[in-house]
């Protein structure tokens, strides 16, 4: 039995039970003194003494799981004349690490435990100080790197030449391998990884938009369609008429997703041939009526010239109305400045347009599938309301990232402070429209900390702070307030240590004239006491489902262990962060 149906026939018996799917005998027999180094170490595993054949399953599926982190392929061993050489040793360091190592731990328990969403940040924070991570981190990274395709941007550029290293070893983690960062442009496009490369490409494409262009145009018929299709994208920076003809012959390439990475690239260039061309079908389909208002009405027939441009003519078998399918490809391809211009129309009267017609969830979907290759920040205060649309927060986020820091801080703030909605609901709303990387200015965050001291700083938590949507909104706040406000932050639920009890004063030692301050802090401790006996006597004569609700109201989301687990992690770090590289 090979190793690689071994190895699958291992993992299936630790799924379902080695009682229910026995294991191959070529584990469970004796030591096979001919076989591979690999399979003789899951072998003697297994012989060893174990009260279970679960134990056994266990302590052979970890044997394999060490020899996977260690590089092992199953099924790759081959029988060699000549011992095989070790690989070359990493390129020198060109960014240095770190140096405290209580980061370092702090680093690895968000690596090992979470939360996800601090990965980004953490990366990023490495990146923007010049710095890289720590060789000890490099093996856990790579495997959030593996499990991630969205965090791989963020953490290639800090994984140091030992981690390019080391990604070069693992079929695994063949995504962060490549040339060392340090070499020459020409070096990188021939021998480096598909990031690599076009990274590179979004390099040149800001600085010499025509040089990375002919770069890329040179060596299409050399590149396969997973290489062509994320490059021809990269032309998205610095977009301009000079990228029309490359674009307009990637319409009839071979891969699908090249073509329509170029049919969405050439909508966003107005006067390009492929938007006119668009633009004068949209028109044909548009009149008034007679009171003067806009309609529109598909063909009854497509049009094979369509295809080219990238309109299908045939739907998926999910989409039912073939004409509905072909108006809502064409909105998505069409500038967006032709509907603002040709119906003299705002973003929200569109959509109120839109309302009225037949097709009206054609138009909303290609406008919104529009507005991703198309950012255009006049449609904000419209996303802004569809607060229940998923897609449209995720595009928020991005239109919100084309305005400046203030821009955006003067919209969150006035969601802020708006009545509408509880504080936990605002929270997560302004969340839910930041990128991935970002924390609020010194300025938008004491205002978010006023507001949550005025909520969870007195004795009494103010409106229901008992629920996964308020968990997530102070994990938030954990996420994105300015360093400088963390330290007030974690004084909501890390208190300081109790003052030692007032001595009551003698009355020999009582200042003659009016009360000393002592004394009114003692009259103040009374008072409180006095409250808290009064809210006993009350609670008496609560039913048990009216205490229950009353004690939930009184939690708070630190209240909960693994949140408060999580809260530490993050304002530890961030702080640690901070310390370490001002970030």
């Amino acid at each position: 039995m090979s190793s690689t149906n071994l190895w699958a026939a291992l993992q299936q018996s630790s799924l379902v039970g080695a009682d229910r799917l026995a294991v191959p005998a070529a584990l469970t027999a004796q030591v096979d003194a001919a076989a591979g180094p690999c399979l003789q170490a899951m072998q003697v595993a297994w012989l060893q003494p174990a009260e279970s054949t679960a134990e056994q399953l266990l302590r052979a599926s970890a044997v394999a799981a060490v020899l996977e982190r260690a590089g092992w392929q199953p099924g790759a061993q081959v029988r060699l004349d000549v011992p095989l050489s070790p690989p070359a040793l990493p390129a020198h360091e060109s960014r240095r690490a770190p140096e405290d190592e209580r980061l370092h731990g702090l680093m690895r328990d968000v690596l090992q435990h979470g939360p996800e969403s601090l990965l980004a940040p953490m990366f990023h924070a490495l990146d923007q100080a010049g710095q890289r991570l720590p060789h000890a981190l490099l093996v856990e990274a790579l495997n959030e790197g593996r499990r991630s395709v969205e965090l791989r941007s963020w953490l290639t550029p800090v994984l140091g030449e030992r981690g390019r290293w080391l990604a070069g070893l693992n079929p695994q983690w063949s995504y962060a391998s490549g040339v060392q960062e340090t070499a020459h442009a020409e070096l990188i496009w021939q021998e480096g990884s598909i990031e690599q490369r076009v990274a590179l490409l979004h390099s040149e494409r800001e600085t010499v938009p025509d040089q990375a262009r002919a770069r890329l145009e040179a060596s299409l018929k050399e590149l396969n369609a997973k290489e062509r299709a994320p490059m021809v994208q990269a032309l998205g920076v610095g977009l301009s008429m000079a990228d029309e003809p490359l674009l307009e012959k990637l319409l009839t390439d071979r891969s699908k997703e090249v073509r329509e990475n170029a049919a969405r690239l050439l909508s966003r260039l107005p006067q390009s041939a492929h938007s006119l061309r668009i633009m004068g079908w949209l028109q044909a389909m548009l009149s008034r009526n007679a009171k003067g208002e806009w309609q529109i009405e598909p063909p009854e027939e497509g049009s094979k010239d369509w295809e080219r441009d990238g309109i299908a003519l045939q739907p998926p078998a999910y989409i039912k109305g073939v004409k509905a399918w072909w108006l809502q490809q064409m909105v998505e391809l069409a500038p967006m400045d032709f509907w603002l211009q040709t119906l003299e129309m705002t973003p929200e009267q569109l959509w109120d347009w839109s309302r009225r017609s037949d097709w009206k969830t054609a138009l909303r979907h290609g406008w919104l599938a529009a507005l991703r290759d198309q950012p255009d920040v006049r449609w904000i205060a419209l996303l802004q309301t569809m607060e229940r649309d998923a897609r449209a927060q995720t595009l928020l986020s991005a239109l919100l990232d084309r305005l400046s820091q203030q821009e955006r801080e003067a919209l969150w703030q006035t969601q802020l402070q708006q009545a509408k909605g509880s504080l936990v609901d605002r929270i997560n709303t302004i969340e839910s429209s930041m990128p991935a990387v970002g924390v609020f200015s010194l300025s938008m965050s004491e205002s978010l900390m006023d507001a949550l001291d005025k909520a969870l700083g007195g004795k009494q938590a103010t409106g229901s702070w008992h629920s996964w949507q308020a968990d997530q909104a102070v994990l938030a706040c954990a996420r994105r307030l300015h360093p400088a406000v963390l330290p007030r932050f974690v004084r909501l639920w890390r208190q300081p240590p109790q003052a030692e009890e007032l001595a009551v004063p003698q009355p020999e030692t009582a200042a003659p004239s009016g009360l000393t301050g002592l004394w009114k802090k003692l009259v103040s401790k009374v008072a409180d006491a006095t409250e808290e006996v009064a809210a006993v006597a009350a609670q008496s004569t609560l039913t048990p489902e009216q205490q229950a609700r009353l004690e939930r109201a009184r939690l708070r989301p630190w209240d909960d262990e693994r949140v408060l687990e999580q809260l530490n992690r993050i304002v530890d770090l961030r702080l640690a962060l901070h310390a370490a590289l001002g970030a």
